[in-house]
C-alpha cells in the first residue's frame, strides 16, 4: 500500500511559507517511518541550491515517530561531498547537531514534533532548534480513516475485545508481557488477536529486554496464530474486525515511557465508532479528552491512564479486562447503551469540523510563535564569522572560484548572494510585518 504523506508535508509547507511571508525548507523523512539520518532529506524542489539552503529558514519533520535524540546524537549524518571533506583537510569541519546536519544562515530553526511531556524536546530546544508540536497523527488518521463514516459497523460478534498485536521490538517490547498476561488470565478466548514469534529478523525467545519486567513467561506462540499483516497496516481499517468485536484494547507504539505520543491506532476505533481501552503511557486518556473525544470512565474503571508504573499500569488494564469478561448477559445490555453512545460521539468528533480545525490551528498557532522567534533574533553573526575564518585559506577561495555541477555545493556568487540576503534581511521582516 502506498502511503502519499508528502502531500502532508506540502500542506505543512504551504502553512510555512504563508506564515513566515517567504520560502522555507521542509526536511523529512523518506521513505516515511525512517528513523535513518540518511533518510532525512529536504522535499525535492526546483528552486533549491546551496544559497537557497542557507536563507531559507528549516522545517526538520520528526513527526511522525516518538523523537530519537539519543540514537541521532550517536550517529549524526555527515556529509560525504567534497566541500565537506575539504573543511575537515582544513579543521573547519562544522560538525551536525544531532539531526539538525545542515546547517543555514539562521540562529534557530524549527522542530515539528507530536510529543508531549518530553526530555527529548527540552534537549533539541538546547541544539539550536524551536520545537513545535501538533498531532500529526490526528492529521493523517482523518485522511486514512476517511471512509470508515461511510461503513456499517453493526455488531454480529464472536469475540469481546479486538487487539491488533503485530510487531514487539524497540518501545513495543511491552507487548510481549501484554500478551503473556492474556494467557495468564484465561483471556485468550475472549481476545480477537495474534502474535508474531518473529518481528523482523528477531525471535522473541533471543530478545535482549530493555526492561526485564516484559519478558514472558509463557510459549506465546502455542496460543495465537500469526499475522500478515505489514507496517502499513495501521493506515486501514477492516470493517469485519469492528463488527465481530466489541471492545479495541489499542497497543499503542508508546507505553514504558514518559512521554504522551499518541498514533493513529488510538484514533482508528473512533472512526470505526468502537469502545477502547488504551494501552499507552500515563494520561494519555486525558489527552484524548484535551481534544474533545470521552472515554469510558461511566462505564469501566479507567484509574489505569493515572499509574505512572508501567508494569502496575499494564496489571490495571488486564483486571479491566477480566473485569468485562465476566458481565453477565443483564450487564452488557446495562452497559451497552451508554458505550454505544460515546463511541457514537467520538465518531462524529473525529470527522468533525472542530476538531479538524483544533488540530491545524494548534499548528499554525506553534509554528507562527516559532517563525516570530527566528524573526525577532535571526542571530547570523555566526554564520557569517564562520565564513570569514574559512575564505581566509586559499583552498576554500580556489574552491569557491570553480565551477560546481552539484547546485548544493558552495561557490562564490551564491555566496554573495546569502550576504545581501542578510544585509536587507531588517527590510524584509519589515515588509512582511506590514501585510
Amino acid at each position: 500500500m502506498f502511503i502519499p504523506l508528502d502531500r502532508l508535508y506540502h500542506f505543512i509547507e504551504n502553512i510555512a511559507c504563508e506564515i513566515y511571508g517567504h520560502a522555507v525548507v521542509i526536511y523529512r523523512f523518506w521513505p516515511h517511518g525512517s528513523k535513518n539520518s540518511q533518510d532525512l532529506n529536504p522535499m525535492p524542489t526546483f528552486w533549491l541550491s546551496w544559497a537557497d539552503c542557507l536563507i531559507h529558514p528549516a522545517v526538520w519533520c520528526h513527526d511522525q515517530e516518538p523523537l530519537a535524540y539519543e540514537s541521532f546524537s550517536k550517529n549524526p549524518r555527515i556529509s560525504k561531498d567534497t566541500f565537506t571533506n575539504l573543511t575537515k583537510s582544513l579543521n573547519l569541519f562544522d560538525a551536525p547537531e544531532n539531526l539538525h546536519w545542515a546547517k543555514n544562515v539562521f540562529k534557530k530553526n524549527i522542530l515539528l514534533h507530536s510529543e508531549k511531556r518530553s526530555q527529548n524536546v527540552e534537549k533539541y530546544s538546547n541544539i539550536k532548534l524551536l520545537p513545535v508540536y501538533y498531532w500529526s497523527h490526528a492529521v493523517i488518521a482523518s485522511d486514512w480513516f476517511r471512509y470508515a463514516v461511510h461503513e456499517n459497523f453493526k455488531k454480529n460478534t464472536n469475540k469481546c475485545f479486538l487487539i491488533y498485536n503485530r510487531a514487539w521490538t524497540g518501545t513495543r517490547e511491552y507487548r510481549l508481557k501484554f500478551t503473556d498476561l492474556l494467557i495468564k488470565h484465561a483471556l485468550v478466548d475472549y481476545c480477537h488477536t495474534w502474535f508474531n514469534p518473529v518481528d523482523g529478523d528477531h525471535d522473541y525467545k533471543d530478545h535482549v529486554f530493555n526492561n526485564q519486567e516484559w519478558r514472558p513467561d509463557h510459549v506465546l506462540e502455542q496460543y495465537f496464530s500469526p499475522t500478515d499483516a505489514t507496517s502499513c497496516s495501521s493506515a486501514d481499517f477492516c470493517t469485519k474486525d469492528y463488527q465481530s468485536t466489541e471492545i479495541e484494547v489499542v497497543l499503542e507504539t508508546l507505553f514504558d515511557d514518559e512521554r504522551l505520543h499518541l498514533t493513529e491506532k488510538s484514533l482508528r476505533p473512533m472512526a470505526c465508532r468502537q469502545p477502547f481501552i488504551l494501552m499507552a503511557t500515563h494520561g494519555s486518556l486525558q489527552y484524548l479528552r484535551d481534544y474533545g473525544f470521552e472515554t469510558f470512565d461511566s462505564v469501566w474503571d479507567e484509574s489505569y491512564d493515572q499509574i505512572q508504573d508501567p508494569v502496575l499500569r499494564m496489571q490495571a488494564v488486564v483486571d479491566v479486562m477480566r473485569d468485562i469478561s465476566g458481565w453477565s448477559a443483564e450487564e452488557w445490555i446495562s452497559n451497552k447503551h451508554r458505550l454505544n453512545q460515546i463511541a457514537e460521539h467520538n465518531q462524529k468528533h473525529f470527522f468533525s469540523d472542530a476538531f479538524s480545525d483544533q488540530i491545524i490551528m494548534e499548528l499554525r498557532t506553534n509554528m507562527k510563535n516559532a517563525f516570530a522567534q527566528i524573526q525577532a533574533d535571526p542571530g547570523f553573526d555566526p554564520w557569517i564569522s564562520r565564513w570569514q575564518q574559512r575564505l581566509q585559506h586559499d583552498e576554500i577561495q580556489k574552491f569557491m572560484d570553480q565551477p560546481h555541477e552539484d547546485p548544493l555545493l558552495p561557490n562564490k556568487r551564491d555566496y554573495e548572494r546569502v550576504l545581501k540576503f542578510i544585509a536587507d534581511y531588517p527590510k524584509r521582516v519589515a515588509t512582511h510585518d506590514k501585510k
